[in-house]
């Protein structure tokens, strides 16, 4: 009798530990019989559902949000038969404001010799983890659905380069899948001629953790390749600041391209009919000066065809270029300067400058001052048959300045030489006309030997 007594107190006693243990836990824990019925809930649980010992046993259900009741029946009613263990995600409401919150409850089977006696339950508070996953899955449909609707096609690449993602856009201009993008690489539908020139110039920009761009003809789907504007930014973690993907974005720029080329070609074409009717008459030019008796009257004809060679000068330099919406002043006015030398075989005429970069309104009038300055040197700086050097130089002056100088080692300036007197000379005043239209200004020195004039001229602004 004794002996038998004694295993029953020891079973009594550890039940009681363990309903303290459970009891105590600081999670919602309940304790059920085999068949699944509940017999005890600790104080974790009556503190939040507002249940007491009894009334949790009897109507625990009424804490279940009622939209996950069948859930948790169907949970329930296929393990609690098997004696399976089971997991199940429901809201249980809090006494304190009526509020439900999210629980993952796990709920395990108790064997004793082979045959279930019982089922221990813990239910832990994941509210804030399904928020933050349901907010993230919205924000991600969001941008999908926001990265679907641009116009653009659209992808996202890792540091390694490895594919992400692509819009849909991508997929139906393309007609790739995204199987092919990883395993193939984004480079295979980029034209083979700028295929790894592309290549190159992106895998640098990445060394350097940069945003990039380039533009590259895509093919499409069909086969036909259309030039597309790829840009590409990373993306950090702000904490680590590191990248830890790149989003980017193809811009179909056909039509854009195709319609500036043509107007690069018609531009060319004007330029270079204006430069050949102005070459046209700077011959006749020419040619009437060569046929004058009159000394006045050859001068001013020679010139005359001058200015206009200078002006002809302008749009040859400009046709030859892509963007004939700018020049660069060093490169035209050294072969003005050739061209002038041509007419000048006796003077030993050069140049040397910075590179400056103009509008090209703003070239003719600077090619202007430089012709007349350079042909007053040629016609009064050595008399006769005299022969010597003319320096024309360019410098920058900071930012936004430039300084143009023409020097001479000839007979100087003549007495009482002012600039800003009025003159007969028909080059004196283009000059000073032409300085003040471009809101230069223009300084004479006298040199031993020789002549200095400097003028000092504002950079444009495209």
């Amino acid at each position: 009798m004794g002996t038998q007594e004694q295993p029953e107190a020891w079973r009594d006693e550890n039940e009681e530990r363990l309903r303290a243990f459970i009891e105590s836990a600081p999670r919602k824990m309940w304790i059920a019989r085999p068949d699944g019925t509940v017999e005890f809930f600790n104080r974790e649980w009556r503190d939040y559902t507002g249940q007491s010992g009894t009334e949790g046993m009897l109507n625990w259900r009424e804490a279940i949000h009622p939209a996950d009741r069948p859930r948790l029946d169907e949970v329930r009613g296929r393990a609690v038969p098997l004696g399976q263990p089971y997991d199940v995600q429901v809201r249980l409401r809090r006494r304190s404001d009526g509020k439900h919150r999210w629980h993952i409850g796990r709920v395990s089977p108790v064997h004793l010799h082979g045959r279930l006696i019982a089922w221990i339950g813990a239910a832990t508070d994941i509210d804030n983890r399904v928020r933050a996953e349901a907010a993230l899955r919205e924000s991600e449909a969001n941008f999908r659905t926001m990265a679907n609707a641009i116009p653009q096609l659209a992808w996202m690449r890792d540091p390694a380069d490895y594919s992400i993602w692509y819009n849909q856009r991508w997929f139906d201009f393309t007609g790739t899948s995204m199987e092919q993008m990883q395993n193939d690489g984004w480079w295979t539908v980029i034209h083979p001629d700028h295929a790894d020139l592309m290549l190159e110039a992106v895998t640098a920009a990445r060394a350097e953790a940069r945003s990039w761009e380039y533009t590259a003809p895509l093919r499409r789907r069909d086969g036909v390749y259309r030039w597309h504007l790829f840009r590409a930014v990373p993306i950090r973690d702000e904490a680590a600041g590191t990248i830890t993907r790149w989003f980017g974005t193809s811009t179909d720029i056909n039509e854009q391209r195709e319609a500036q080329e043509r107007q690069r070609l018609l531009t060319q074409e004007v330029s270079h009919r204006v430069k050949n009717s102005l070459a046209l008459v700077a011959a006749q030019l020419s040619l009437q000066a060569r046929a004058s008796d009159n000394d006045d009257a050859r001068s001013v004809l020679m010139d005359a065809y001058s200015r206009v060679l200078t002006i002809a000068g302008v749009h040859d330099h400009l046709w030859r270029q892509y963007d004939a919406s700018f020049i660069d002043m060093s490169g035209f006015l050294h072969g003005l300067c050739r061209k002038l030398q041509e007419t000048a075989p006796g003077h030993d005429l050069s140049f040397t400058g910075d590179r400056v970069i103009v509008p090209t309104d703003q070239a003719v009038p600077i090619g202007l001052v430089v012709n007349e300055l350079v042909t007053n040197a040629l016609k009064y700086a050595y008399p006769g048959d005299r022969g010597g050097p003319i320096r024309v130089t360019l410098r920058r002056d900071g930012e936004d300045a430039m300084i143009l100088e023409v020097m001479d080692q000839g007979v100087g300036l003549p007495a009482g030489f002012d600039l800003s007197a009025p003159t007969k000379s028909l080059g004196m005043r283009l000059l000073v006309n032409t300085v003040r239209q471009i809101n230069a200004t223009v300084d004479a020195e006298r040199l031993d030997p020789g002549t200095r004039f400097a003028v000092a001229i504002p950079v444009g602004r495209g």
